[in-house]
């Protein structure tokens, strides 16, 4: 579950990243292919990069696992997780590819928010994140 000492910034900035993160994944893609293009090819489809539906489902299951956390902190969105879950095994995707997403996406997370990217928000994403992943 999420820590109490995440649980206030996420409180405080679940807002912030909820709006922002349609312009972060953008770029956490481009910067996640660039380093690893390999990835594009039977990963990740090329069109659904294209339409925006892959970062659109990417910044509604964060957003929508941190919600749960906060309003629910004894369990964990089984049906947001589920779907998570069926689309990484469909895609072959192994945990040992998530420290790749993670690297990319905390990346373009303190890009896009620049100062306010502070140590404890980086954290608690940081904690948010690995929960999901773990889960």
């Amino acid at each position: 579950m999420l820590s109490e000492k995440s649980r206030p910034v996420i409180e405080q900035t679940i807002g912030v990243i909820a709006e922002r993160i349609p312009a972060i994944t953008p770029e956490f893609y481009k910067s996640m292919f660039n380093a690893r293009p390999d990835l594009l090819d039977g990963m990740f489809s090329r069109s659904n990069q294209k339409n925006g539906t892959q970062p659109q489902a990417l910044a509604g299951s964060i957003a929508a696992f941190a919600s749960h956390l906060l309003n629910n902190p004894d369990s964990y969105p089984d049906e947001v997780l589920s779907r998570v879950a069926h689309k990484h095994a469909s895609l072959g995707l192994l945990p040992e590819e998530y420290p790749t997403v993670h690297e990319h996406l905390f990346g373009a997370i303190a890009a896009d928010l620049g100062d306010a990217a502070t140590p404890e928000v980086v954290a608690a994403w940081d904690e948010v994140y690995w929960l999901m992943a773990d889960a």
